[in-house]
């Protein structure tokens, strides 16, 4: 059965997040939705659109777990993207080197550590109906609790994965191939930590943000294995406030 939980402890707090958070996955495999994408890259605008799509989404955080990606590796043909993080674009290239895709590129979509291809934005994503395990967190003063309950034996460690979502961020774009474009922005990666565990369990704190625009944010976290990014499982939330 699937099924996420979210409670809210409201406090008084001089801490990164005001207020106490209980989340759960549900055994159920979630599907995170990974874009990697950039404000200099043409093709990327009708990318990010269709992932803004899921902030209305009925299942969103229930199934679908949305993060966007930016790199950086598109900057030097004339705009700087302010999201982008060298380690971003790390990451994708760590999907190619496994053969999870043959190239790096934008827009590029992983699906639950799969490639999936821009030209079947018509196609609806199919929900996972694999038994995994539960993910559950508990926030506290900035400070996450998870446990992950897997229902298969894990043959190495685990590494949770804990990104800071951006939500209702625009930009104009000055120069480069979107030169006099506004880009509207949802999900997008504005912080990035992850700790590994061999016993399933963590201690993180939220995620520091490199970039400190948005006036609201939700939260993707997701857990793998070893060094292969693939999700095991994931959930996600979005958070009532954060005050770095």
């Amino acid at each position: 059965m699937r099924k996420i939980t979210v409670v809210f402890f409201f406090i008084l707090s001089l801490s990164a997040f005001a207020g106490n958070l209980h989340v759960e996955s549900g055994s159920k495999k979630n599907t995170l939705i990974e874009l990697y994408t950039s404000e200099g890259c043409s093709s990327c605008p009708p990318a990010e659109e269709y992932l803004n799509m899921y902030k209305n989404n009925s299942e969103l955080w229930k199934t679908w777990i949305p993060v966007a990606f930016h790199v950086d590796y598109w900057d030097y043909i004339g705009w700087k993207d302010r999201y982008a993080e060298k380690k971003y674009g790390q990451r994708q290239s760590r999907y190619a080197k496994l053969k999870h895709v043959s190239t790096v590129y934008t827009p590029a979509f992983m699906v639950n550590g799969q490639n999936w291809r821009t030209g079947f934005f018509s196609r609806e994503l199919k929900e996972s109906n694999i038994d995994v395990g539960n993910l559950s967190l508990n926030i506290e003063n900035g400070l996450i609790n998870a446990n992950f309950k897997s229902l298969k034996k894990i043959a190495s460690a685990l590494k949770l994965n804990v990104a800071l979502l951006g939500m209702d961020l625009s930009t104009y774009i000055e120069r480069g191939e979107n030169s006099g474009r506004s880009a509207k922005h949802e999900f997008v990666v504005v912080g990035f930590s992850s700790k590994q565990s061999n016993n399933s369990n963590w201690k993180i704190p939220l995620p520091k943000k490199h970039y400190h625009g948005a006036k609201k944010y939700g939260l993707a976290v997701w857990v793998s294995e070893g060094n292969d990014p693939t999700p095991v499982q994931a959930t996600g939330m979005f958070l009532p406030s954060y005050n770095e």
